[in-house]
């Protein structure tokens, strides 16, 4: 599968706190950032479980060269297996939050795909996508069941 280069690679901030004292924005979190500072802090919180844990091997993004607008945000590798990971902040879940995550589900070795959303429901779609609240992947992580198929 072809991984498209951009122009300027996805950048993710270490703590979200620093992002908003950069651009001056120290009052009240607004919608259009609440997108950029999950997906910063869901990547602080898989990299501070992968050593120990063992959690993954490699952390990727990945955009596939076919589809401008399609994404995965995290694509972990363990091994040979892989586990496809989107953020999203919204509260209401909706089919349109898994392109990337259906857009991605023939790459070989891809053992899960996850859909992580602001939400409190937890559901699987016919096509064997998870969608997850945030409180689940942290549950998930921390006990060890991220790469167990069908654990929560």
């Amino acid at each position: 599968m072809r991984v498209r280069e951009r122009k300027h690679p996805k950048l993710y901030w270490i703590d979200p706190g620093l992002v908003r004292a950069v651009k001056k924005q120290l009052g009240t979190v607004v919608a259009e950032e609440r997108g950029v500072l999950l997906e910063g802090w869901v990547l602080t919180f898989l990299r501070s479980h992968a050593e120990e844990a063992e959690l993954y091997d490699d952390i990727f993004y990945w955009a596939p060269a076919q589809a401008r607008l399609t994404e995965v945000d995290f694509l972990l590798k363990r091994g040979r297996d892989f586990i496809a990971i989107e953020v999203k902040s919204q509260k209401r879940y909706s089919q349109s939050l898994l392109s990337g995550l259906r857009a991605i589900g023939d790459l070989p070795e891809l053992v899960r795909r996850i859909l992580v959303y602001g939400g409190t429901r937890r559901l699987r779609t016919s096509d064997d996508i998870e969608v997850w609240p945030v409180d689940t992947l942290v549950r998930a992580v921390e006990r060890g069941r991220l790469w167990l198929q069908h654990s929560w």
